[in-house]
């Protein structure tokens, strides 16, 4: 014989459980999130970082790099962007470039010595930080 719990019990720890995931949801779209970086051996810092807008454009990526002791210089990615599921960074210290992975296909390049910037899909570089952050503060 099959022992049941009452519906409510069920029902309890279904809200339970959804009100839990809901959470954790918020929580990991609420506020900036890191999804690919890397330390260059200069110890240069770069990252993909991105935030839910919470409107109709979805996200807002941007790529942010430092030097030691330095100011966070930030490029633009995309502020219309989708969520970043799987993001990566391979460096090469031979040519001094960082390559940053979107799902497994290359969409940025980063010159840490030059401090120049590729975006892939408009075709854009940039050499230097197209805004800084002021020393000490951090983008996440």
């Amino acid at each position: 014989m099959k022992i049941r719990p009452p519906i409510q019990v069920v029902v309890i720890v279904a809200l339970i459980v959804v009100a839990v995931l809901v959470g954790l949801l918020i929580k990991h779209l609420n506020g900036p999130r890191i999804v690919a970086e890397a330390v260059a051996p200069d110890g240069t810092e770069m990252c993909i970082v991105q935030r839910c807008n919470w409107s109709g454009e979805p996200f807002t990526t941007s790529f942010y790099y430092r030097k030691p002791g330095g100011p966070w210089g930030w490029f633009y990615f995309d502020h219309q962007d989708w969520y970043w599921g799987t993001g990566g960074v391979d460096l090469d210290p031979n040519q001094g470039v960082a390559r940053i992975y979107r799902n497994g296909a290359v969409v940025v390049t980063f010159d840490w010595e030059k401090e120049e910037y590729t975006l892939l899909r408009l075709n854009r570089v940039q050499t230097g930080a197209q805004t800084w952050l002021p020393l000490g503060e951090s983008p996440f």
